[in-house]
């Protein structure tokens, strides 16, 4: 994987932006076969007013989906699949995020956001046929909000509350709650 990234800040802003190029392959001994995939990816950030900052990211990938955050079962979907040929076919994704700060005061700060990932498997689906991706996870989304605060000085704690959804390509899906604490001491 190659990777270049560019990123700077003015004022209240700051942005990035990065692009990467991936290979996916396989060599079975008597086949070698590989594509080169590629990730886009571009993100913001602004301090609306001292207390209040608005953030987003936008992803595309087709052929690199380990980098699409959130994607797949375990949050890096397939890159590519065998076709029947036994040619390496890439497969395609998109994300993005929104989210909001919210600072306090006195080290406080309230946190929301919400995030959703596709992983397009037509191409997969129509050359390999149905049952084969089935159960693959097509749609992930999240929102998620979270309380943060500093009660003594280099101590920071955190509660969050998480709501993920799941769709898969056969319509099949599924979505789970979840709360989380965390405590952070810095040297």
């Amino acid at each position: 994987t190659l990777t270049a990234r560019l990123q700077d800040s003015a004022g209240g802003l700051s942005y990035s932006a990065a692009v990467l190029a991936h290979q996916v392959g396989y060599d079975d001994g008597d086949s070698d076969e590989s594509t080169i995939g590629f990730a886009t990816f571009v993100a913001g950030k602004i301090a609306v007013t001292d207390m209040i900052t608005l953030q987003g990211t936008l992803t595309y990938s087709d052929g690199a989906n380990s980098y699409l955050y959130r994607s797949g079962e375990n949050f890096g979907a397939e890159s590519a699949y065998i076709d029947q040929d036994g040619d390496v076919e890439s497969i395609s994704g998109y994300g993005g995020s929104v989210g909001a700060g919210f600072h306090l005061g006195q080290g406080r700060s309230i946190n929301i956001g919400y995030g959703l990932v596709e992983v397009d498997w037509d191409d997969a689906e129509s050359d390999l046929g149905s049952e084969v991706v089935a159960d693959k996870s097509e749609t992930n989304s999240a929102v998620m909000a979270n309380y943060q605060w500093m009660p003594v000085e280099n101590v920071m704690m955190g509660i969050e509350y998480a709501r993920l959804q799941r769709d898969n390509v056969d319509g099949s899906d599924g979505d789970a709650n979840r709360v989380m604490f965390a405590a952070q001491y810095n040297f």
